[in-house]
């Protein structure tokens, strides 16, 4: 045979091999129908972007493009039931007859409704649920809230939007983040701070390290870093039986984030640019001086991008924002800079495969002042009152002073860099699994320097410069998998749901001091006389698994139990393995055959719910071991004790009990959820004297229990639905009471605080009791210099919540706004005592005659009381004559403050470096402040 015979033969064999290929996909594709249509608004026939069409029994389905329209292809001919879920609207069901080889048509009308039971959960269940399945309460910020809020940081996106959690502001520096909590203080060694995921990977959530420089009580905060533009919708656990999963580090709750993947569709552009400026808040603010010369009113410009599309198969989202905040302080000394870059994307990689994943970059760059530095800040080194009239102060010695105070250079710079990958499979029939990994890498640098040129003021003659690095990397892993039990009887559903994680963490820390820059301008290292340095490393492995069951009977009744086994390189050598159980039940009552029919007609829904379970907090690391102090004087090194040690030292654990309901009533047009719970912290880590002939003074051991009890109330209200109008508003409450139950046997000892006004842990006292000297007057009403001490006040609010108001015009309009309050706590005003020590008009006769600054302390303690509008915001979307739309926007952010007695900012309860973040003394530092913001979108 022929060369060219051969060659025909083998052109045609491959051919007819590509044609039977074809061929054979055309055999499997025919008998496959389709079904296409379009979701609406029914009230106000407005397309849903984003709503979720769902074949249970396929496990198939698609979302809604920009147009409201889905695809679902590839189906076997029969009969299904479709489920059609849209966040804010009631779930929609309905059998559709699909044909071989034919096109079915189904549009499909949403009804808005404030109850959201069927709305999916996926944050302390390992799986995504119907909320109705939950025995405890988990809270969701939705994808509307967070488009329409003025915010640049996930804690001012938090505030005021999760009945029981507070986000208080803890100052108006750039870049610092609110002091995040929940449900009061379980510790007085940690951070009250929930941890943070993002798209399941552990992301740091901390405020400050231990090396960072002391510049008057500002550090950046991790959760500023968060890209907002990229975030979807946020999860929130407030601790109890939904934070086992997590183990040893959920006791404070937990913060789930989900970023945006795309919707299918056509490619969509949007441009966005936001000018603005910033007022400062006067009202707190004493010194005219200080308002005339030290603030200034600032300009903001930013500008953001976002590109998002896909097909059923494949979506994307990628954004990017920068802007630029020239800050309130003359000469722009607090100005910031943020470049930020994300993106999602969800592959369906074959049948029952899917991949996620998702990345950024943020970079920041701060520029501070020293703020609450009495001798060289600014801004509190006048509004102390040491430059003031009193001291024979001119504006011309201000003015000379300040220009010195000005010549401080401190920055503060942050790379991050986070990933996210998960893996989800249906490995075989009601059987799936998923694989996550991840990192958050975060790099901050802290620079001071002081120059030659600034004398004496700040305590060095020949200036001095300042250092402080931090490289923080935590990577996440994690598998997951998750059974449907197939059903031995028709009412019984069952889901088993089980996994292991593993984190790791690596936190690098250096610290340099130089002095003595004998050479104007020079501003390195190597140019100081004198340089002296510290290095700090910490590695940290934590790990466990977990096992959850949850069934169901006729859809009405569920119960879950599950635990979670823990070990950390925390743990003394003496402690093995943690156990952490879990038990819950919820009950939809209201689908009950006896439920009343005049109930059921102004309270169609209601679900009863109630939960147990335990987590914990695990102790900063080396607490367990024994540990050295090197001291170097005069030229010679020695050795000191440091901490004894503890084999036996394990994690604090919390118990939390929960029982509460949701309810919708008035034909679902309105949502209640109330909330009690009792949580108590066991084996919590208080310091115990050692014995003197050790060498050691105390060492943490797990002894005491400290209470946490309170109710949490919110109300959702779809008050008006028309068609050229909508108006809905929420309502929360929440209080708290924290109690030192038992110190177990320690002495009662100080927090991080100032000693003439003490924090003190005490028990039959909240964590924070305040020990106050208050002057006692003799039997004719005069103070002779006698004073009681006393236990007072609570540096945590008691009743704390939030009231918010949305209105939609004519389909194109959206008015919001968004008020917090806080009541029943008090704060020590450092500010007002500052002011006393240089003699100030409005602090001179704080003290009475015969006593002292520090016997009568009682003069310094104030109530803490206060309401805050936080933002009001106006949105226009034009019509689509232009482009895709159009949309203009209106701003304003911290709009007013009430209430408030005090002559500084109550909220400002500065930061706490390490330990309990009780707040409780309000230091000489400026509100955030009036934020104007008018932005232009346009969608191409």
């Amino acid at each position: 045979m022929s060369k060219k015979l051969r060659s025909r033969r083998w052109l045609l064999s491959i051919f007819l091999s590509v044609f039977l290929l074809m061929g054979g996909n055309i055999t499997a594709q025919s008998g496959k129908g389709k079904i296409v249509g379009k979701v609406t608004d029914k009230s106000i026939d407005e397309v849903l972007l984003g709503a979720n069409v769902y074949i249970p029994e396929l496990q198939t389905g698609s979302s809604t493009d920009i147009d409201g329209k889905y695809l679902i292809e590839k189906l076997p001919e029969g009969t299904y039931e479709i489920v059609v879920r849209f966040v804010g609207y009631k779930t929609f069901t309905t059998k559709v007859i699909v044909s071989a080889n034919r096109v079915t048509e189904l549009d499909i009308a949403l009804s808005p409704s404030a109850v959201q039971m069927d709305e999916l959960v996926v944050s302390g269940q390992g799986t995504a649920i119907e909320r109705r399945k939950l025995s405890s309460n988990v809270e969701t910020i939705r994808a509307d809230e967070i488009k329409n809020s003025p915010v640049e940081s996930v804690d001012q996106l938090l505030q005021g939007r999760v009945a029981g959690l507070a986000a208080f502001n803890s100052s108006g520096m750039p870049g610092t983040g609110g002091r995040v909590s929940t449900r009061g203080i379980k510790s007085t060694v940690t951070s009250s701070t929930p941890i943070v995921y993002v798209d399941n990977v552990k992301v740091d959530n901390g405020d400050a390290f231990r090396l960072a420089l002391d510049t008057g009580g500002a550090e950046s905060s991790a959760l500023a870093d968060l890209v907002v533009g990229q975030v979807d919708h946020i999860e929130v656990i407030k601790g109890g039986a939904a934070s086992t999963m997590y183990g040893s580090e959920a006791a404070n709750g937990v913060i789930q984030i989900f970023t945006k993947k795309g919707m299918p569709g056509a490619p969509r552009f949007s441009l966005k640019t936001t000018q603005g400026f910033d007022i400062p808040e006067y009202q707190f603010i004493k010194e005219q001086y200080v308002k005339d010369n030290v603030m200034q009113t600032s300009s903001y410009q930013g500008y953001e991008t976002s590109l998002s599309g896909g097909t059923v198969n494949f979506t994307y989202n990628v954004s990017g924002k920068m802007y630029k905040n020239t800050g309130i302080i003359v000469d722009d000394l607090n100005d910031i800079k943020n470049y930020s870059f994300a993106a999602g994307t969800r592959v369906h990689l074959a049948e029952k495969m899917n991949i996620e994943i998702s990345s950024s970059y943020v970079k920041n760059q701060f520029d501070r002042i020293y703020n609450n530095n009495a001798f060289v800040s600014p801004f509190g080194g006048f509004e102390d009152g040491s430059h003031g009239d009193q001291l024979g102060y001119t504006d011309e010695l201000r003015d000379a002073d300040l220009e010195i105070m000005k010549l401080a250079k401190i920055n503060d710079d942050v790379d991050r860099f986070f990933m996210a990958a998960n893996f989800d499979h249906e490995l075989i029939d009601d059987l799936t699994y998923r694989v996550t990994f991840g990192l958050d890498y975060r790099k901050n640098e802290e620079r001071s320097f002081v120059p030659k040129t600034a004398g004496d003021l700040f305590g060095v003659v020949n200036g001095d410069l300042e250092r402080a690095d931090r490289e923080y990397l935590t990577l996440t892993m994690e598998l997951n998998s998750t059974y449907k039990v197939p059903q031995l009887f028709g009412f019984v559903d069952q889901n088993i749901t089980g996994g292991m994680q593993g984190f790791r963490v690596e936190d690098r820390q250096e610290y340099a001091y130089g002095e003595g820059f004998g050479i104007p301008g020079t501003e390195d290292f190597d140019d100081a006389s004198l340089i002296d340095a510290q290095e700090s490393n910490r590695q940290l492995f934590s790990g466990g698994f977990y096992l959850m069951d949850q069934v169901g009977f006729w859809d009405k009744l569920f119960f879950d139990m599950g635990f979670r086994v823990d070990v950390n390189s925390t743990f003394g050598d003496d402690i093995g393995f943690q156990f952490y159980p879990k038990v819950g039940v919820a009950y939809n009552i209201s689908r009950e055959d006896f439920y009343p029919a005049l109930l059921k007609s102004v309270m169609p829904t209601l679900k009863l719910r109630s939960s147990w379970g335990v987590t914990g907090n695990f102790p900063a690391p080396f607490t367990r071991d024994r540990t050295y102090t090197a001291n170097s004087f005069n030229e010679s090194t020695g050795i000191s004790f440091g901490n004894p040690g503890n084999d036996n030292i394990k994690p604090e654990k919390t118990e939390s009990w929960e029982v509460g309901f949701d309810a919708g009533m008035f034909n679902d047009r309105l949502s209640v959820e109330l909330n009690y719970y009792i949580q108590t912290t066991n084996d919590a880590l208080f310091s115990v004297p050692q014995d003197v002939a050790s060498g050691f003074t105390s060492q943490l051991e797990n002894v005491g229990t400290i209470e946490n009890k309170g109710l949490e109330f919110s109300i959702f209200s779809r008050i008006l639905q028309m068609e050229d109008i909508s108006i809905s508003s929420r309502l929360s409450y929440s209080t708290l009471e924290n109690k030192v139950v038992s110190l177990g046997g320690a002495a009662p000892f100080d927090l991080a605080s100032f000693s003439f006004l003490p924090r003190r842990v005490v028990e039959g006292y909240p964590v924070g009791v305040f020990q106050v000297r208050t002057p006692v007057a003799d039997a004719d009403g005069n103070f002779t210099g006698d004073y009681e001490e006393q236990l007072i006040g609570n540096a945590l609010p008691k009743q704390f919540g939030s009231f918010s108001l949305s209105i939609n015009l004519f389909k194109n309009i959206s008015i919001n706004g968004l008020m917090e309050y806080a009541f029943g706590h008090n704060f020590v005003n450092l500010k007002k005592t500052l002011r006393y020590f240089s003699g100030t008009e409005d602090a001179k006769d704080a003290v009475p005659e015969n006593y002292t600054w520090e016997t009568a302390s009682n003069s310094w303690f104030e109530d803490a009381d206060w309401v805050k509008i936080r933002e009001i915001s106006v949105v226009y979307r034009m019509p689509k004559l232009l482009f895709n739309g159009v949309t203009f926007s209106m701003a304003i952010r911290n709009v007013a403050t009430f209430g408030v007695t005090a002559s500084a900012d109550p909220e400002l309860n500065g930061y706490q470096p390490n330990g309990a973040d009780t707040g409780g003394y309000g230091v000489i530092d400026y509100s955030a402040p009036r934020q104007f913001r008018f932005s232009v979108g346009l969608n191409l």
